[in-house]
């Protein structure tokens, strides 16, 4: 689950900082992982967009130095794709 879905439920239950997100079973995790795609209305892409991620890297971190100009930089292009 993303950082923010798990703080933002966190807060809301009342629950000490340092609880953690605890899946029961695998098939937890995937049925979460399908409806936070759903909701966000993206898809998940893989081993393509493994490569396009890799590309993306290779390419700008000649031009960019920041890890997260170069993390900004290739979620864009994801968004893109």
């Amino acid at each position: 689950m993303p950082c923010q879905a798990v703080e933002f439920v966190r807060r809301a239950a009342e629950l000490p900082e340092d609880t953690l997100p605890v899946y029961g079973s695998e098939r937890t995790v995937k049925i979460q992982r399908s409806m936070v795609r759903r909701r966000c209305r993206v898809r998940y892409g893989g081993p393509v967009a493994r490569v396009l991620v890799e590309e993306t890297m290779r390419i700008e971190a000649a031009s960019k130095h920041s890890p997260a100009d170069l993390i900004n930089v290739t979620l864009q292009k994801l968004v893109e794709a």
